[in-house]
């Protein structure tokens, strides 16, 4: 992230190149003009078009002749060299401009894109970032920009999306998320992670795994990772992801790192496939997108707050009521009485509650239960799933990765052999609406996982429940879901393309 903000700085920066070019949020439908074409004799030289360029302006603002200029930012500066001699009536016009770069705090323009610009928004050394030669150019060039020379623009009208908090990010009743968001952040999220333009053929989106109707997972014993392949892991579902202490079945990352798991899921090469800058330029080639992200944080699309969008919206999704939920706090019918004989064996003789606690049902260790692998001859059958499967554990550095014919779990980042098939305690929230269990989806059934524990999976001794005593615990099981909550996939923007060839 470093490294791409250092590169990514100098352009922004001087995109806020005169005083009145600020962020806002976007709170009207504006015509927005996608740069307007100016006669030949306005048209830059080489050395102010390099001035321009190395500045970034083109990002912020609609500047007539400049190529791409046709940011939705800052204000329009297309007869920015009339605009300025009205600004302070003891400046002139080159002064003024002058002025705005040096000392931006000066006097704040009076309109912008979204209405009345914010202060404190310029940076101060702008100066020193530019050489005098370059200042001179872009100065100059500023004031030729009177306006008349500006063709008709295309303009089209940006639809106001209106920030709601959509209703399946539900606050968790059993816990204080540790992180909030506001609504305009969750909403954006939302649009990406049901946005397939986001991978890399824009085949694929998050939701093409995260499934809303599949309790947010797939249903499948093994995950589709990008189209012809199949990966070697049960996708679990993203609800209530912000209570975990680690992600992954390994647990190879840090619960509170999410933006750096949904960055991995872009961009690796078995799952979204893609490259973070071309994706970025697709979302700024969508004005609805620029609005949202206005909205949410204030500034123009960019990788990392994609990220933070979309995890805004993941660690949003989280549990409702269940009826174990509503039968703590006072309603005895919510349990059956067969789900109530449950929990007493949960809590008792199956001892499930060792392992399974707190708010999620999980003490965020890691077990090797010697799970069985998937009866299926057709698992290895895909040859990019071996290349996956070696790929992944060699960038763990994992030891003799290419002798690996099982999955070594927790071991891969540990190296120790107690580790050796250790997988994380599996939440039991949603539990009921989850199938297929375990890391490698081998069991379809709630009461083929109990049947597995009941054998002595955990603790080599079997725990000897009746059929009558295993049906009372997948009652119980089943009661610590919530119920589905209705998601409707948001209607995704189009691009608004400029025309190639046009210079605009």
């Amino acid at each position: 992230m470093r490294a791409m903000l250092k590169w990514l700085l100098p352009g922004v920066v001087l995109a806020l190149l005169i005083a009145g070019l600020a962020f806002g949020p976007w709170s009207q439908p504006v015509d927005v003009v996608r740069g307007a074409p100016v006669s030949q004799a306005t048209s830059p030289d080489p050395d102010t078009l390099a001035a321009f360029s190395k500045g970034g302006c083109a990002g912020c603002h609609t500047i007539p002749g400049i190529p791409n200029a046709a940011g939705l930012v800052g204000p329009d500066l297309s007869s920015i060299g009339s605009d300025a001699a009205t600004r302070k009536p003891d400046l002139s016009a080159e002064d003024y401009i002058r002025e705005s770069i040096l000392d931006p705090t000066a006097f704040i323009a009076p309109e912008c894109p979204a209405g009345e610009c914010p202060a404190n928004v310029m940076p101060p050394n702008l100066g020193e970032r530019l050489t005098e030669g370059e200042l001179t150019l872009i100065v100059d060039y500023l004031l030729g920009l009177t306006g008349e020379e500006v063709a008709v623009a295309e303009t089209y009208e940006l639809v106001p999306i209106e920030i709601v908090r959509p209703p399946e990010a539900s606050i968790i009743p059993f816990a204080e998320p540790p992180t909030t968001y506001s609504d305009a952040q969750v909403l954006l999220g939302k649009y990406l992670f049901f946005d397939p333009r986001l991978s890399g053929d824009a085949n694929v989106s998050c939701a093409s795994c995260h499934q809303p109707e599949q309790a947010w997972a797939n249903g499948q014993a093994l995950s589709d990772g990008y189209t012809g392949t199949l990966y070697f892991r049960n996708a679990p579902t993203v609800m209530n992801t912000a209570f975990l202490d680690y992600l992954y079945w390994d647990g190879r990352m840090d619960g509170s790192d999410m933006p750096t798991l949904v960055r991995d899921h872009l961009t690796e090469a078995h799952f979204m496939n893609t490259d973070g800058r071309l994706m970025v330029e697709r979302i700024k080639q969508v004005p609805e997108y620029v609005q949202l992200f206005q909205d949410a944080y204030g500034a123009n699309p960019s990788f990392g707050r994609t990220l933070n969008a979309i995890t805004a919206y993941v660690q949003s999704l989280n549990s409702g009521p269940s009826p174990y939920d509503l039968y703590l706090a006072g309603d005895e019918n919510a349990l059956s009485p067969e789900a109530q004989a449950g929990l007493a064996l949960f809590e008792g003789r199956a001892g499930c509650s060792t392992c399974h606690t707190g708010p999620t049902f999980s003490d965020n260790n890691f077990y090797a239960y010697a799970t069985p692998v998937p009866e299926n001859p057709d698992i290895w059958a895909d040859p990019l799933r071996h290349i996956t499967f070696r790929r992944f554990f060699r960038q763990l550095g994992t030891p003799d990765y290419r002798d690996l014919t099982v999955d070594p779990g927790h071991f891969a980042l540990t190296l120790n052999d107690a580790d050796w098939q250790a997988f994380r305690t599996a939440p039991l929230r949603e539990v009921g609406r989850t199938a297929p269990y375990m890391h490698n989806g081998v069991f379809a059934t709630l009461e083929e996982v109990v049947r597995f524990y009941n054998d002595g999976a955990v603790s080599g001794v079997p725990l000897g429940l009746s059929d009558a005593e295993i049906a009372q615990l997948v009652a119980f099981l089943n009661s610590l879901s919530s119920d589905p909550v209705a998601v409707e996939a948001p209607e995704l923007p189009e691009y608004q393309l400029r025309t190639l060839g046009d210079n605009r």
